[in-house]
């Protein structure tokens, strides 16, 4: 919002330089972003409506320095009374998206230039002047805050103003010269033949002022912001007008800035009024709030005393009387402040006119809670984002709402959940996966020089129209660099990444069965005691090509509420083991479609409880071994809890795990 500071002398002189006023806005909650050329750039929050206009940021001035304010003339001028068949035909059929609307004839105009002194705030305040009679309804718009809109009457069909939904298909070219179909969810303006103007959002072409008109129908209502705000969204079309009529105008605004701005037209463009017709129901006054004294001191943190509470909210325009002692006080808040609807509402409004760096800083009070069972959901997420890191995963967050573009590369665009109003067609669905996220995050990371991705994701996603937690694992690139060379990153890494999460978390152990996804080319099933937990894989080339990832993939993707679940059945700590483990090496040739799980599980078997380590370390095929099987080289650890075992015990179950291979898989040592 730009103010120049020029226009805003007309409200609240002030001696302050800009930058001292600057500061003070800043510290009353209304930032100033910048100040160029005598112009003050503010950021508007979007409760403060009130403050999208010249005159509202003057009321904010003249609360802070405690001076005067003065608001112009808003008397029409040149009125003339006529037969009622002059008065143009206003009609409302959606009360609740226009409760009011007012609609002022004037006749005699002539279209022109507007004077300098409106020209220059107008361009000041980051506005294009066009003619005498649309610089008025933009002039009045930042001034007021109220949008207001000027038809020629002459090309109104019938004289008339119909406040309608749109009929379905309906058709209107708005003013920026774009052909668009309206829903019959968009409230429209129409005369008798066709839509005019979209409501609250843009006026059409064929109804518009040119320079040939006389008679103007001055437009100035009430629209619901709900309305405005999914329309507008939905036609993706924005103005200065949809701006205000989104964030809630002042229902009091409506008469008034329709008032200064026939004034203004019988000033600069010689118009007489003919006639005002208002319809719809007069604004009702604002609901009082109860404040408490002694209450709102102990929020602050300051020391105000009634007297001074009423002044500083009399400053702000609210009505204030006492209520049963000197401490209560009944506040009816002014019509233009729609935010203010509780006592917190007034809190924040007296710590903004004592300004919020005279509020010392305090350390709060607060009670220990009592003592939890077990840890929260959040601890328990947090452990497992701490376990993330601890294996070398840097943690990434993506976006949760996607394109059907994302999910149809990656094969997912059917039965995603999408939102009813998208801000974007970029975010319109829920993800379903957290895949197409994590790939997004592997090629930022590979186009910024990367040579080595590995990277993790905790979050929600919407599958099967239900929100799931779940963790996904992507690497990428190089995996280990040794005086040997570098070795890449692949499937028995990343197995290799969970088994080692579900060993530290749970204290168990994943089985891996070969399975589909509609993103991998080569997909296994991560199952813990025979339940599906995940699935992990190496993403398609197809889709790696799409994203210019030139290089492999493999990503893992687990529910979170299984994992929760193994956590809290592993219970507390284990001991560390008081004995050395006894090691040795094992190698077998075996067929080479035959599961390592179901030899894993073996050896664990035959050793039982003295299986202290069972772990792949190498997997091999070429010219020695022959067609259709595989060389398994496994790291063994054999401990019994009680003792250290001798070398003649170990061995003698070394060989009965050996003999047990043999008998079962037809292996054959190497």
């Amino acid at each position: 919002m730009k103010v120049p500071l020029e226009w805003l002398a007309d409200y609240v002189p002030t001696k302050l330089k800009p930058e001292a006023l600057a500061e003070r806005l800043t510290m009353a909650g209304l930032e100033v972003t910048g100040i160029e050329h005598d112009v003050l750039d503010l950021e508007i929050t979007p409760n403060r409506a009130d403050c999208l206009s010249i005159i509202g940021v003057a009321r904010e001035v003249a609360a802070i320095t405690g001076q005067r304010l003065q608001l112009p003339s808003a008397a029409a001028r040149g009125s003339v009374k006529t037969s009622k068949a002059a008065k143009p035909i206003i009609t409302i059929e959606d009360a609740t998206g226009c409760p009011r609307y007012i609609g002022r004839l004037i006749t005699g105009v002539k279209v022109g230039p507007s004077p300098d002194w409106m020209q220059r705030r107008l361009t000041a305040a980051g506005a294009r002047p066009i003619n005498n009679l649309v610089d008025i309804t933009n002039y009045v718009l930042l001034e007021y805050g109220q949008p207001l809109h000027a038809f020629d009457f002459s090309r109104l069909a019938g004289g008339t103003i119909l406040v309608r939904r749109a009929r379905a298909n309906e058709k209107i070219t708005t003013l920026d010269g774009v052909a668009r179909t309206l829903t019959p969810d968009a409230l429209v303006i129409a005369d008798a033949e066709r839509a005019v103007a979209v409501a609250g959002i843009m006026g059409g072409v064929g109804s518009e002022v040119t320079g040939r008109t006389t008679t103007v129908l001055l437009e100035s209502a009430q629209f619901d912001p709900v309305l405005v705000r999914r329309t507008a969204r939905k036609l993706g079309l924005s103005s200065d007008s949809s701006y205000r009529f989104e964030r809630g105008v002042d229902p009091a605004g409506v008469e008034t800035a329709s008032a200064r701005a026939a004034s203004l037209i019988a000033e600069l463009a010689g118009g007489a009024e003919q006639a005002v017709v208002d319809v719809g129901r007069k604004p009702a006054a604002h609901a009082a709030i109860a404040l408490d004294a002694a209450r709102a001191n102990r929020w602050l943190g300051i020391r105000l005393d009634p007297p001074a509470i009423r002044t500083s909210l009399a400053r702000l325009s609210c009505r204030v009387a006492s209520s049963g002692n000197s401490g209560s006080l009944r506040v009816i808040p002014p019509s233009f402040r729609q935010d203010l609807t509780h006592e917190v509402d007034l809190y924040e409004e007296l710590a903004r006119i004592a300004g919020y760096d005279k509020i010392r800083s305090t350390v709060p009070r607060i009670a220990p809670p009592a003592a939890a069972e077990g840890p929260t959901a959040y601890e328990q997420l947090r452990s497992l984002r701490t376990l993330c890191a601890e294996l070398g995963l840097v943690e990434t967050i993506s976006w949760s709402l996607l394109s059907s573009s994302d999910l149809a590369r990656c094969g997912m665009a059917s039965g995603a959940a999408a939102l009813a109003n998208p801000l974007s067609q970029d975010h319109a669905l829920l993800r379903p996966s957290l895949v197409p996220g994590l790939l997004q995050a592997v090629r930022r990371n590979l186009t910024h020089g990367a040579d080595v991705v590995r990277i993790f994701e905790l979050g929600d996603v919407v599958a099967e129209r239900k929100e799931q937690a779940r963790l996904g694992i992507a690497i990428s690139g190089v995996w280990l660099r040794d005086w040997q060379g570098s070795r890449p990153s692949d499937f028995y890494r990343l197995s290799g990444l969970v088994q080692e999460l579900l060993r530290r978390w749970g204290r168990t152990s994943a089985q891996f069965a070969a399975a589909s996804g509609s993103w991998a080319s080569a997909g296994a099933s991560i199952l813990v005691g025979g339940q599906r937990i995940g699935l992990a894989g190496q993403v398609q080339p197809k889709i790696l090509q799409e994203l210019d990832i030139e290089q492999p993939v493999w990503i893992a993707e687990l529910s979170v509420p299984p994992l929760l679940e193994l956590r809290r059945r592993a219970g507390g700590v284990t001991a560390p083991a008081t004995v050395p483990p006894v090691r040795r090496d094992l190698s077998i040739v075996v067929g080479a479609d035959v599961p390592f799980e179901q030899i894993r599980d073996t050896i664990r078997q035959i050793a039982g409880a003295k299986a202290a380590r069972v772990e792949l370390v190498d997997r091999y095929t070429g010219r020695q071994i022959p067609a259709g099987k595989c060389s398994l080289t496994f790291a063994l650890e054999y401990r019994d809890a009680a003792r250290t075992l001798t070398a003649e015990e170990a061995d003698a179950l070394h060989q009965q795990v050996g003999a047990a291979l043999l008998s079962r898989f037809g292996a054959a040592l190497r």
